[in-house]
């Protein structure tokens, strides 16, 4: 891990808070969520998996390539595409497609419990239907709906994988979070 000072390593012991050890309180608050990255073999695949068959759409497309690339990245001669994809109705988070270009690849297929694993969760009308067509076209599920009694609703939800084996949840919602819109 890399200090602010550009150092290799931690003063701090994980999982002891900074309070107990007499310091003074992280000014770090993260105020917004802005994107999820996803490193996807073939652009067009993955764009026509979340363009063609989940309806988001393309908002940017990029090269990224040069020294701070590499420095952001901690990769040597890093060459990349980016592209930027929104969904209809909730344009302020955004899915960045990477593709990189003359690097080597480690593919992995993500499964629940896996150290690591992630996924986000884009949200349907009618997630039967979606799931229905989906499977017709050849999409892999992981379950059908599966319904969930919240304390201020229910939501149905199911995963299942794009062309890359990244995990992506569908989910219906049928609940609305006070202060959500606030």
């Amino acid at each position: 891990m890399w200090n602010i000072a550009g150092q290799f390593g931690s003063s701090q012991r994980p999982g002891t808070p900074r309070e107990k050890r007499g310091e003074t309180p992280m000014a770090v608050k993260a105020t917004k969520f802005d994107h999820v990255a996803i490193t996807v073999s073939d652009t067009q695949k993955s764009l026509d998996f979340y363009v063609g068959k989940l309806g988001l759409r393309q908002v940017e497309q990029h090269a990224l390539e040069g020294d701070k690339v590499d420095e952001a990245n901690g990769l040597q001669g890093a060459r990349a595409q980016s592209t930027r994809l929104i969904a209809p109705e909730s344009t302020d988070v955004l899915i960045d497609l990477l593709e990189y270009w003359d690097h080597e690849q480690q593919n992995h297929v993500t499964h629940h419990g896996s150290v690591g694993s992630c996924h986000f969760a884009l949200v349907v009308d009618d997630l039967p239907a979606a799931v229905e067509e989906l499977q017709n076209d050849g999409v892999e599920f992981i379950s059908g709906p599966v319904n969930f009694e919240l304390t201020e609703g229910s939501v149905s939800v199911c995963f299942c994988y794009d062309p890359d084996g990244n995990l992506v949840e569908l989910m219906e919602e049928y609940v609305q979070y006070p202060g959500a819109d606030d």
